[in-house]
């Protein structure tokens, strides 16, 4: 009988203590949307071309839509209540589109899930895509690679790697995805000016 009473004891006092656990903080989903300050691009050898910009690949393993941090070189996490809105693949990508339709470098630009043909074609390599933390210092890490094909001879016409390190303004998710915007503007502006020579 006191088995029985000591068992209903502990079934009751972890009921009770499991309904005083602290609720987490609600889930936030972030975008891309970076902020374009730059027009047409003047000149553009390949204002009458068409290009594809292929989903980009990640040298680190498989894109995610997890936001990632680090605090150490050996050491990588992701956020628990925060997730970009699609992998960040597609965000970049969605980007890279929308900076090449604003800058007017090429006379039409679509996405790789198109069957069309094109006459060049932009690959992508993320090498860096993640918030990274050490001591006083806390940016937003982006490194992209591109190159352009020519899809006529698949020769490669100019490749280029973009990096930048951009200071978050709070040392977490929000304060992140911020900064990250600020590096795809960057990132945007330097791209189209880098094709259209």
């Amino acid at each position: 009988m006191k088995k029985i009473s000591m068992r209903l004891l502990v079934m009751a006092g972890s009921l009770f203590i499991s309904g005083c656990v602290i609720k987490s903080a609600p889930m936030r989903t972030y975008i891309l949307d970076p902020s374009f300050h730059f027009g047409n691009v003047s000149h553009s050898p390949y204002r009458d071309k068409s290009v594809k910009v292929a989903y980009p690949n990640n040298i680190k393993g498989k894109s995610s839509s997890s936001i990632c941090f680090s605090y150490s070189k050996l050491e990588q996490g992701s956020y628990q209540n925060a997730t970009w809105s699609s992998s960040s693949s597609q965000l970049l990508t969605s980007g890279i589109i929308r900076a090449l339709d604003h800058g007017a470098v090429f006379k039409s630009v679509i996405d790789y899930t198109s069957l069309a043909n094109t006459d060049f074609l932009l690959e992508s390599e993320v090498y860096d895509f993640y918030h990274k933390v050490r001591k006083d210092l806390s940016v937003s890490v982006l490194s992209v690679r591109f190159d352009l094909i020519d899809t006529d001879n698949n020769l490669m016409i100019k490749s280029k790697k973009f990096t930048y390190e951009i200071p978050t303004e709070t040392v977490d998710a929000a304060g992140y995805v911020k900064a990250t915007n600020r590096a795809l503007e960057k990132l945007s502006a330097d791209l189209v000016r880098w094709l259209a020579r």
